[in-house]
C-alpha cells in the first residue's frame, strides 16, 4: 500500500442516507413498554445505522481502490477511549459492561472519523435531519401542553413538567438535543448570512428548549447565545437579540417557567442546594465515593450503574445521616456529571484522556473558527448537570460537531490499494453484520424485559388465583431464557423474586433476590430481599436490608406494606440521622 495526502472524494450517497435515516429515527422513535422507553431503541438505531454506513462506505472505497482516513492528534485521542474502556474490563466488577461500553464507543468514534472525511455540506445535511427530528419531538410536547394525549408510556410522574414526553425523550433530553445542535447552525450565521432556513431552524430549536422548562437547557441556551453575540461584535445583532430574548422570555413565562424559576431562586436563597439540583447530589456523591476508593484505575467502564448503590451506602456511612430523595425511584444510571463519572469509571487514566482531548481542541481553536467555542458553551452545562455522552440524542450532535471540527482542522490520508481490498472489505462487512445483529438483540431483549415488568404490574392488581397463574407462567418463561441473556440476568432474577413474592413463596423469593444482588447490587434486590426475610419470620435480618436501602431514599418506606414494619424502619432512619 502507498500513502499520500489528497483531497477527500465526494461522499457515497447510500452511506449518508442510511446515517441520516438512523439519526432521524433516533429522534422520533419510541418503544412503548420497554424498560427504557426514551433511551432504547434510540442508541441501537443509531449504532446500527453507523455500522451499515461504515460498511457501505468501505465497499465504495474498495471500488475506487482508495480509502480516505482522518488523521491527526484528535482522531488518535478519540480512538484511545474504547481501548481504555476495554482494558478496564480486567478489573471491573462487571467486565461485560466494560466490554460492551468499549464496543459502543468504538462505533461512535469510527462514525465521527468517517463523517470527518465527508464534505461540509454532508455534515450540514445530517445536522439538519437531526434538528428536524427534534422539532417534530417538540411539536408533540406542544400538543401535550395543550392537553392532547399523543401516547401513554406509563411515565411515573402523573403531573407537572416531568409528565411531558417528547419523542426525543423527557424534557431535559429534548432540551439537550435542541441546544447541542444550535452551535452547528449558529457558527454558519453572521449578520450578512442569516438565511431564512437557518433562522427558522435556530428559532425552532430555541423555542423547543424554552418549552421544556429545563433550567439546565435554559442556562446552556443563554450561555450559547452570549458567546455567539460576543463573536459577532455587532450592535444591531445585540439589539435584535434583546427583542427576541424578551419575546422568548414572555413565551417561557406563559408556558409555566415563572413558578419554576421562583422556586429555584427561593431554594438558592435558603441554601437548599440538594433540592435545587433535583437530587443530583445522590449521583455525585456515589461517583465521588468511587473516585475515593479507586482513584487510579476507576471501577471500570460502564460500571458506575453497577456500583451506584453500594457506593452511595458507603458515602452515607462515612458522612452519617440519611438520603433526602423525595421520589420513589432511588437508582442512578448515570452520575449527572459526565467528567465526574469518567473519573469514577476510568480513574486518573480517564482524567488524563479528557485532558488530552481538551488540549487537542485548544491547539486547533483558531482553525476551528467559532464552532468550537459555541459548542463548548452549549455542552458544558449539560456535561456538568446531565449526561450527554450517554444518550444517543446527545451523542448525535456531539458526533456531528466533532466531525466538523476534525474535518476542517485536521488532514486526511488516502490509502491506495495495490493488491486489492477484499480482506479489508470482508472484515468491515462482517463487523457491520455482527454489530447490526447485536443492536437488534439489544432492542429485542430490552423490549422483552419491559414486557415482563408490565405483566408483573398487572399481576399485582389481579385476584390471588389469577396472579398465581400469571406469575408462575412468567417465572417459567424467564427461567427458560435467563441463561441466554447475561446482560439482563440480575434484572430478570429480581422479576423472578417478585413473582415468587406474589405467590407467597418467600424462601424461593429470597434465593432469587440474593442471586440478583450478587449479579448487581441494586436497591430493588435489597428491598425485596428484606420483605422476603420478614415474611419468613426473620424480622431482624429483614429490617437490616430494609433499613439500609431506605437510608439511601427514605421515601421508599412508603412501599413497605406492614405499618408496624414501616415504623421500625423509620426508627432506624432516625437513628441514622442522629449519627
Amino acid at each position: 500500500m502507498t500513502r499520500k495526502e489528497t483531497v477527500q472524494p465526494a461522499p457515497s450517497v447510500w452511506p449518508l442516507r442510511i446515517a441520516a435515516s438512523g439519526i432521524f429515527l433516533a429522534e422520533v422513535v419510541v418503544l412503548p413498554g420497554a424498560a427504557s422507553p426514551f433511551r432504547l431503541p434510540k442508541d441501537t438505531i443509531v449504532l446500527a445505522a453507523i455500522s451499515l454506513a461504515l460498511a457501505l462506505a468501505t465497499f465504495g472505497a474498495a471500488r475506487r481502490k482508495t480509502l480516505v482516513l482522518a488523521s491527526g492528534r484528535l482522531p488518535l485521542i478519540l480512538l484511545a477511549l474504547p481501548v481504555l474502556q476495554a482494558i478496564s474490563s480486567a478489573w471491573s466488577a462487571n467486565p461485560l459492561r466494560a466490554m460492551e461500553s468499549a464496543a459502543i464507543s468504538l462505533i461512535w468514534v469510527l462514525g465521527i472519523l468517517w463523517l470527518a472525511t465527508l464534505e461540509p455540506r454532508s455534515r450540514l445535511r445530517l445536522a439538519t435531519v437531526a434538528a428536524t427530528g427534534v422539532i417534530v419531538s417538540a411539536a408533540v410536547m406542544v400538543l401535550q401542553i395543550g392537553g392532547v394525549q399523543i401516547f401513554n408510556l406509563g411515565v411515573q410522574f402523573a403531573t407537572g413538567r416531568l409528565s411531558l414526553t417528547g419523542l426525543t425523550g423527557n424534557p431535559a433530553d429534548l432540551a439537550m438535543a435542541a441546544v447541542l445542535l444550535l452551535p452547528f447552525f449558529l457558527a454558519r450565521m453572521d449578520e450578512s448570512s442569516i438565511t431564512r432556513g437557518r433562522f427558522v431552524l435556530v428559532t425552532a430549536l430555541s423555542l423547543a428548549t424554552v418549552l421544556t422548562r429545563s433550567l439546565t437547557g435554559l442556562a446552556a441556551l443563554a450561555l450559547l447565545v452570549l458567546v455567539w453575540l460576543i463573536q459577532q461584535k455587532s450592535r444591531k445583532l445585540w439589539a435584535r437579540m434583546a427583542v427576541v430574548g424578551a419575546a422568548v422570555l414572555a413565551l417561557a413565562l406563559a408556558a409555566g417557567l415563572g413558578p419554576r424559576l421562583m422556586k429555584a431562586i427561593e431554594q438558592a436563597q435558603k441554601g437548599q442546594w440538594y433540592a435545587l439540583f433535583t437530587n443530583r447530589g445522590d449521583g455525585w456523591t456515589a461517583a465521588s465515593e468511587m473516585v475515593r476508593s479507586h482513584p487510579i484505575s476507576g471501577v471500570g467502564a460502564a460500571n458506575y450503574d453497577h456500583l451506584y448503590y453500594p457506593s452511595r451506602l458507603d458515602w452515607l456511612a462515612r458522612q452519617g445521616g440519611v438520603g433526602r430523595r423525595s421520589e420513589l425511584a432511588s437508582h442512578f444510571n448515570w452520575a449527572h456529571n459526565d467528567p465526574l463519572q469518567l473519573a469514577a469509571e476510568l480513574g486518573i487514566i480517564g482524567v488524563l484522556w479528557l485532558t488530552a482531548v481538551l488540549v487537542a481542541l485548544a491547539s486547533i481553536r483558531t482553525r476551528a473558527g467559532p464552532l468550537l467555542a459555541l459548542s463548548l458553551a452549549a455542552f458544558t452545562p449539560f456535561a456538568l448537570l446531565h449526561y450527554p455522552t450517554h444518550l444517543a440524542v446527545g451523542l448525535i450532535p456531539v458526533s456531528v460537531i466533532l466531525a466538523e471540527i476534525i474535518g476542517t482542522t485536521e488532514t486526511t490520508r488516502t490509502i491506495a490499494f495495490v493488491r486489492g481490498p477484499v480482506p479489508i472489505v470482508a472484515l468491515v462487512v462482517i463487523a457491520a453484520i455482527v454489530s447490526v445483529g447485536w443492536q437488534l438483540r439489544r432492542t429485542a431483549a430490552d423490549g422483552w424485559v419491559g414486557s415482563v415488568e408490565t405483566i408483573l404490574a398487572i399481576s399485582q392488581q389481579a385476584p390471588p388465583d389469577a396472579a398465581a397463574r400469571q406469575t408462575a407462567s412468567l417465572e417459567a418463561a424467564i427461567l427458560a431464557r435467563i441463561d441466554t441473556m447475561p446482560r439482563h440476568a440480575p434484572t430478570l432474577w429480581r422479576s423472578v423474586g417478585r413473582a415468587r413474592l406474589l405467590r407467597k413463596d418467600y424462601w424461593s423469593a429470597e434465593s432469587a433476590f440474593r442471586t440478583a444482588y450478587a449479579g448487581w447490587p441494586h436497591e430493588d434486590a435489597d428491598f425485596y430481599l428484606g420483605l422476603a426475610l420478614v415474611s419468613q419470620g426473620r424480622r431482624t435480618d429483614g429490617l437490616r436490608h430494609l433499613g439500609r436501602v431506605c437510608r439511601t431514599n427514605p421515601t421508599l418506606v412508603q412501599l413497605i406494606p406492614d405499618e408496624s414494619l414501616r415504623r421500625e424502619v423509620q426508627e432506624m432512619l432516625r437513628a441514622y440521622r442522629s449519627q
